[in-house]
């Protein structure tokens, strides 16, 4: 209950001090005015003091984690851009790739093609050979059923050359 006789001790220092006219104000000298003060302070429960410095202590760190929270944001930021970065070179890579396969795939095409190209050539040349072939088994067969002389191989390769001069 001190601090209430502290109070009702100053309200009547406010009410005996001097007026200015007029204006509604007191006039109370600054020694007065910061002693008391100071009595006030010594009467502040120590729950008040902590509250305040509870409330100190709450100021410095949301500043301090606003600060690690734009570290972070910062950080991610950075982390983003080079994921992205990443992704852009993988996206290069499975684009260059995919041209590697295709240039291959035609590659490939063209190689058969040729391949079906020149099998058709050797399979066209065996042909004629084959048919000169069966044309000399022919007439050999030919000669023996009419009892003519044979034929030789050279005669008749000696003959289609002839042919062919002519």
């Amino acid at each position: 209950m001190e601090i209430l006789d502290l109070l009702e001790e100053f309200e009547s220092i406010i009410e005996g001090s001097g007026r200015i006219p007029m204006t509604g104000k007191v006039v109370i000298h600054e020694e007065v005015l910061y002693n008391y003060l100071d009595k006030f302070r010594a009467y502040l429960p120590q729950s008040v003091r902590d509250a305040e410095y509870i409330l100190r202590e709450k100021e410095r760190l949301l500043a301090e984690a606003v600060r690690e929270g734009e570290g972070i944001i910062e950080s991610a930021k950075v982390k983003s851009q080079r994921i992205t970065g990443e992704s852009e070179i993988v996206k290069q890579a499975i684009a260059q790739g995919e041209r590697i396969i295709d240039q291959a795939k035609l590659e490939a095409k063209s190689l058969i093609s040729g391949a079906y190209g020149y099998s058709e050539e050797v399979m066209s040349n065996l042909q004629n050979e084959m048919e000169s072939a069966l044309k000399v088994i022919r007439s050999g067969r030919e000669a023996i059923r009419t009892n003519l002389p044979p034929v030789t191989v050279r005669e008749l390769q000696d003959k289609k050359s002839n042919l062919n001069d002519a």
